[in-house]
């Protein structure tokens, strides 16, 4: 069984996309997809034969293109799709509650991939044609979408990302939630999960932000940055990188650098060293959200904000192959897929 496999498809009428494509929620809490704008209807979907299909997004300079498929769940079972961070259970439970409503549309996981000409063709060959879907959608996103060619087109990239090492770039909890339900419902042969394949640098990485909520005592907080980090005040706010990070602490801006690193995360260090300790309650916001947003609301309630550069790739791929895992919520790949564009048909 090939891991990569075209899919039997309903895919959204153009004239009712802008109101049933959806974006993904960004909270940690949430479950997934956003709800759409307007109930689903039999008639806003047609049918179409098994195929892959382009995915383009595009906003001013962000562009990404992938290639929509079934990615067989026995891949991220044996290794052959990988995943980088840990997830946390309770989210996971929600999201198998969550895929269980035919309400919900469904949201793609990216994936990360070493492109390949047979990738790379078929991107260049189908972008410069007219598309099957063209519209504006979530975050001012325009979406679209062209179907692979049938036959020898299909069958050489069906191949090339079978034989792909794939890596979870977005949706390591709908992955999980997805092999829960799978195992829960007696491993059917088969199953597979609906994924789109980026190439490596095919996504934008950025890292999530963490904001203890206060008040918080600065005594103990100092303390402890000074057992494990350096710590230097500055008049203008640090632009994080890696082997380092910025502190909001008391209305000052900070630089702080961890004493010993080696091959640790910068994330990794400031929770085992800091926030474990500390106890407190944290707020993880992705790097997209406004770092004055974030300061104001340290003002308010007296707490503190680490800002954090996003690790590596390298090192995103590094913890994948030996099989770890970086604390959940460590990077922010963007622009995440649309949800609503595609439902599985079945039979």
């Amino acid at each position: 069984m090939r891991v990569v496999r075209p899919f039997p498809a309903r895919i959204v009428r153009a004239e009712w996309a802008r109101r049933l494509v959806t974006g993904l929620a960004e909270l940690p809490e949430d479950t997934g997809t956003l709800p759409p704008v307007g109930p689903p209807d039999p008639a806003a979907y047609v049918d179409a034969e098994p195929a892959l299909y382009v995915y383009r997004q595009a906003r001013e300079d962000v562009v990404s293109v992938g290639v929509v498929c079934d990615v067989a769940v026995a891949a991220f079972m044996d290794g052959r799709a990988r995943g980088h961070e840990a997830v946390q259970d309770q989210r996971v439970e929600s999201l198998v509650k969550h895929r269980e409503s035919p309400d919900v549309p469904p949201a793609l996981v990216a994936l990360l991939h070493d492109a390949g000409p047979a990738f790379l063709g078929a991107v260049e060959g189908l972008t410069g044609t007219a598309p099957l879907l063209d519209f504006a959608g979530p975050g001012g996103f325009r979406q679209q979408l062209w179907r692979v060619t049938a036959g020898e087109t299909t069958a050489a990239l069906v191949e090339e990302l079978s034989t792909a090492v794939l890596y979870i770039a977005d949706g390591h909890h709908r992955v999980a939630a997805e092999l829960a339900a799978w195992h829960r419902d007696g491993r059917p042969d088969g199953s597979g999960i609906l994924s789109v394949l980026h190439p490596m640098d095919g996504l934008r990485l950025s890292a999530f932000h963490r904001r203890v909520m206060g008040p918080v005592d600065l005594v103990p907080l100092w303390e402890l940055l000074g057992r494990a980090c350096t710590v230097s005040t500055t008049s203008v706010r640090p632009t994080p990188e890696a082997g380092s990070f910025g502190l909001y602490a008391g209305g000052r801006w900070h630089d702080v650098t961890p004493l010993v690193r080696g091959d640790g995360l910068d994330v990794e260090v400031l929770q085992a060293e800091v926030l474990d300790p500390l106890g407190r309650r944290v707020e993880i916001a992705p790097a997209k959200t406004p770092v004055d947003e974030l300061t104001r609301r340290c003002d308010a309630d007296e707490g503190v904000l680490f800002t954090l550069a996003p690790p590596p790739l390298s090192a995103l791929t590094r913890l994948a192959d030996a099989g770890e895992v970086m604390p959940p919520k460590t990077t922010y790949f963007e622009p995440k897929p649309a949800a609503g564009i595609f439902r599985r048909r079945e039979g």
